[in-house]
């Protein structure tokens, strides 16, 4: 006897019309920059603040709470900006505040002008990651870059969080920022040996950029707003050198400049140098779909290059009405498409000639333009990890098998759970209620025209770190491995 099986009929979905993009934007950003203060004791060589703030101001504490207040739920808040946040007189205040909120709470500071008084008490505020800015430990030079206080106030102030660090109630990770210069360059060797010795893993090195008009033009570094060949070639070897020297640390570069020079491709990778042609900019640091910077005055901006630009002004709107404002909505279409000047010549943006969606993902080196929100940015990784919330989006031309696979990580105190939304529509679940990994896949035909939106949701996020083993702190959803159309 032959037995007939009904093939199973395509699930018709509804058309999804978002724009590239509208997909990438979070209701509500999951990084934001806060500015407590735009005052400064420092006059860093390199620092604009003076020319564009003046004598600058703090944040009133009543517009931070209210600001606090409206985030939701944030990933990220990083408590500096163009000031010296450590002189904000209710700095402690403000990272347990911001801490409440479950964020990762961080900060940047030049630290020398920290009160004592405060010092055990921001070292347990709640802060996850102390940056100390950290660009000589040499005294005369220590006086040219910063031109305020001195290398020994800075040293007994680093050396006292560190030590309050192993004690924090939350655990706190100190590392260093150095910015290079050509005066400073041959310095970075003594900052990762000073490190070493504080037992600090981390040193991101910020090659110096000039934006604004300031006096220093930096002319052995910069032809323009470009790094020159000739100093990239030497912070290579200065770099290759403190590496050597130190393999426990990790040397994090800001700047894609250091990367040979390459064509765009289909898939978005970082693109330091500007756009000659048609093109679309999939991301940056500091991209419009997830991150935001409040100033002290409570003037919302889009990042660093257009701090000039405001969105809005918290105090003449919420801050979930300058997020959803037209302005903002106009803004971000004209990032993903490159019409912004300012954001075609960054050197900071992922780009990618345009093309249409691609019908297959999968990890690690094909589809990434298709992840279009919630993901991280890694280039390096055998999977694509998203965030706890993340979208991936897929052409369709009608009837299609819908296949999809990815890791689920492991709950913390229970189980972690895995939605799959597709258009809209939920389609399946799963729970992993393992100690390791648990591979999940789905499989289904579907009807659909345009693109289809694949939204993902896990109940936990995994963070390596927290688990043990691990110096990974990011926050992960889940491994994706392939999903496609076909």
């Amino acid at each position: 006897m032959t037995i007939f099986v009904w093939p199973q009929r395509p699930l018709t979905l509804p058309a999804n019309q978002d724009t590239p993009a509208r997909l990438r934007t979070r209701a509500m950003p999951g990084v934001v920059w806060i500015e407590l203060t735009s005052r400064c004791p420092f006059d860093c060589v390199f620092c604009s603040r003076k020319l564009l703030r003046g004598n600058g101001q703090h944040m009133k504490f009543e517009m931070l709470e209210k600001l606090i207040g409206e985030l939701g739920q944030p990933q990220i808040i990083r408590l500096n900006y163009s000031g010296e946040s450590s002189h904000y007189p209710q700095i402690v205040e403000a990272c347990e505040l911001a801490s409440a909120t479950g964020a990762r709470v961080e900060l940047v500071s030049a630290l020398a002008s920290l009160p004592w008084h405060r010092v055990e008490r921001l070292a347990q505020a709640g802060l996850a990651r102390l940056t100390v800015s950290l660009h000589t430990l040499d005294e005369q030079r220590f006086g040219e870059i910063y031109r305020f206080s001195n290398v020994q106030e800075m040293r007994a102030r680093i050396e006292r969080i560190a030590g309050l660090a192993k004690t924090a109630r939350r655990p706190m990770e100190l590392d260093f920022a150095f910015v290079a210069m050509r005066r400073n360059l041959g310095d970075l060797v003594a900052v990762a040996d000073y490190a070493a010795a504080l037992g600090i893993t981390r040193v991101d090195i910020h090659p110096v950029i000039r934006r604004d008009p300031i006096p220093e033009t930096f002319e052995e570094e910069l032809d323009g707003e470009r790094l020159k060949p000739s100093f990239l070639a030497d912070l290579r070897r200065t770099i290759e050198s403190a590496r050597q020297s130190h393999q426990d640390i990790t040397f994090n570069v800001s700047t894609p400049e250091l990367r040979e020079p390459a064509p765009l491709s289909d898939d978005a990778c970082a693109y330091p140098w500007p756009l000659q042609s048609a093109a679309q900019i999939h991301g940056c640091e500091q991209d419009p779909w997830n991150t935001v910077h409040v100033l002290a005055g409570g003037e919302v901006v889009t990042c660093e290059a257009r701090d000039q630009i405001v969105m809005g002004r918290l105090g003449e709107q919420s801050f979930s009405e300058i997020w959803n404002s037209q302005p903002y909505a106009q803004f971000r279409d004209d990032y993903f498409h490159a019409r912004d000047a300012k954001c075609r010549g960054c050197p900071y943006k992922f780009a990618a000639r345009p093309r249409p969606l691609p019908r297959i993902v999968h990890a690690p080196d094909r589809g990434r333009s298709a992840l279009v929100y919630g993901w991280h940015g890694d280039e390096q990784e055998a999977v694509f990890w998203s965030h706890r919330q993340a979208r991936l989006a897929l052409s369709a031309h009608g009837a299609a098998r819908l296949k999809f696979r990815c890791l689920l990580p492991p709950g913390a105190a229970d189980a972690n759970r895995l939605s799959l939304k597709v258009n809209g529509v939920l389609l399946k679940t799963w729970r992993n209620d393992g100690a390791g990994m648990m591979e999940a896949q789905f499989n289904r035909r579907i009807q659909a025209e345009g693109q289809v939106i694949l939204e993902l949701e896990t109940s936990q996020a995994f963070c390596p770190q927290e688990r043990g083993g691990s110096a990974d702190t990011r926050q992960l959803g889940v491994a994706l491995l392939e999903a496609s159309l076909s």
